[in-house]
């Protein structure tokens, strides 16, 4: 492996971030506007791209276990962290651009933990307003307004 191979797996899983949030988005237009089709078809696309989001990180984790093999580095985790800090000597040059990368893809995750709570607070709220018309459409006594027997 070298590190032109890490760099290019970092900026894919960069993309992949980036068509996350753009589907959270879509995701959230659907809930709001109530197309249920729209949001079935938001829901798998968002399943296909948290898929390349774990591949990638497989390929990350293959690819910095075969640079610390090589170099005879000795990591735990295998992690970025790990890497840059044990493998100084040998990232010098490439270590700007890949900082740079990590950055942006922690900018990134920060967006989309921000959209994922925005979703949760939205998909609450349309929970207690469905949970609120049952109540009025099948509740007790004189106040509900369609008779369950029927």
């Amino acid at each position: 492996m070298n590190i032109k191979e890490l760099i290019i797996s970092l900026q894919n899983q960069e993309k992949n971030f980036d068509l996350l949030f753009e589907t959270l988005l879509q995701k959230k237009n659907a809930i709001v506007s109530n197309n249920y089709v729209a949001l079935d078809e938001v829901i798998k696309s968002e399943q296909n791209i948290l898929t390349m989001i774990d591949s990638e990180e497989r390929i990350r984790r293959q690819l910095i276990e075969e640079f610390a093999s090589k170099h005879s580095l000795s990591l735990i985790n295998f992690s970025m962290d790990e890497l840059l800090m044990s493998g100084k000597s040998n990232l010098v040059q490439e270590q700007k651009n890949i900082e740079k990368i990590r950055f942006n893809i922690k900018e990134k995750v920060l967006r989309i933990n921000h959209l994922n709570s925005q979703l949760s607070v939205l998909i609450e709220v349309s929970r207690h307003m469905i949970k609120e018309r049952m109540m009025v459409l099948l509740g007790n006594g004189k106040r509900k307004l369609v008779n369950k027997r029927v």
